[in-house]
């Protein structure tokens, strides 16, 4: 268990940023007797899953909706809702980097091969066999 300060030096982001995500319900510390907060191993994983989401440029209110309905607390075996919930989530993320790819392509129409090589060349290999993974599931 982490105290505000803790998990905010081992996550490298502000006790307000943990304050902030705390009071949009998506961390969920519990209360010491002097009325402390503490926080466990599972909202160590939903900051990971929020900076993993900021990163794609999915807006805070569908993480938080993503995080909640996944309900990462849990420890049951994973059964067909929660299956369905995550490819539901996959499906969103999706659609948001599909967007996105819609608003850069006129821009990287626009470049010559040096250049898109130099773009592909940041892309790393890991992530080309996951898109090509998840257009197999897809398709």
């Amino acid at each position: 268990m982490y105290r505000i300060g803790e998990l905010a030096e081992i996550k490298g982001v502000s006790k307000r940023t943990i304050d902030y995500y705390t009071q949009l319900g998506l961390l969920n510390p519990i209360r010491t007797e002097s009325n402390y907060r503490l926080y466990g191993e599972e909202n160590v994983r939903i900051l990971e899953l929020v900076d993993h989401y900021k990163k794609l440029n999915v807006p805070l209110n569908e993480m938080k909706s993503v995080i909640t309905s996944n309900n990462l607390n849990s420890n049951d075996e994973i059964d067909r809702e929660k299956v369905e919930a995550h490819v539901e989530q996959i499906a969103g993320v999706m659609q948001h980097l599909q967007k996105e790819l819609k608003e850069i392509k006129p821009i990287l129409d626009k470049l010559n091969d040096q250049q898109k090589e130099v773009l592909m060349n940041k892309v790393s290999p890991q992530s080309i066999t996951l898109a090509q993974t998840l257009v197999l599931l897809f398709s």
